[in-house]
């Protein structure tokens, strides 16, 4: 195999581990978006007890913004990412290459019998032989940000399982909506009996019950 060859399979290493490393970055930093702008919803809606409009701007505004992350720390790095930016990264941390593993990377079109491009080639690999992919894309950082990546996710998942009060409720209303069925608001007073007839001047002993809040008063309007 030719030196070219062999380059542009270091090259293709060196693309495949910067892919790694965007993935997991970009994963850990919109998994923790996602769980900052869904507590942040969930404070917002909370302030206006959960009403209809109130849960409608806050789903809306957190998807949004869980998009905008998504893109902007995923999307966009792993398709900019390509052989020339990967010989760029190897550059900037070794600066022993010289420019010209960059040199050879933007002609890699070239035909492979010009001489120049052999001895480059030959040349650079032997500081490719140093100058390894996982010194510039380090198995630490990728472990670390898929580390970050996995707790946020399983922290949200959590809050939306069983996330206590009111966070745990928005969570689950804010990703998943209401559930099949009755929906049972988070801030409601239960009031017992219901509807009920009695004879005229008799008594009749009424209890309210607050659930998910406290009042210091209490009024009954008949």
């Amino acid at each position: 195999m030719n030196p070219l060859d062999l380059l542009a399979r270091y090259l293709s290493a060196m693309e495949r581990r910067l892919r790694l490393l965007a993935l997991s970055r970009g994963s850990a930093v919109a998994a923790t978006a996602a769980l900052v702008f869904t507590v942040a919803a969930v404070l917002w809606a909370n302030a206006f007890a959960f009403s209809n409009g109130a849960v409608l701007v806050a789903r809306l505004a957190l998807f949004f913004s869980v998009a905008c992350a998504v893109a902007a720390a995923l999307i966009v790095p792993l398709l900019r990412l390509n052989r020339r930016h990967a010989a760029r990264a190897a550059e900037q941390k070794h600066p022993e290459f010289e420019q010209r593993l960059l040199t050879l990377s933007e002609r890699a079109g070239s035909t492979d019998a010009d001489p120049f491009l052999q001895l480059l080639a030959a040349d650079t690999l032997q500081v490719a032989e140093l100058a390894k992919p996982a010194s510039v894309a380090k198995a630490t950082w990728i472990a670390g940000f898929s580390s970050a990546a996995a707790a946020s996710a399983l922290l949200l998942i959590w809050l939306g399982v069983a996330g206590p009060g009111f966070l745990g409720y928005g969570t689950a209303l804010l990703w998943a909506g209401p559930s099949k069925g009755e929906i049972k608001p988070f801030y409601s007073i239960m009031v017992s009996p219901g509807d009920r007839t009695i004879r005229k001047r008799a008594d009749q002993v009424i209890q309210a019950t607050l659930l998910g809040f406290t009042a210091p008063k209490v009024r009954f309007f008949a």
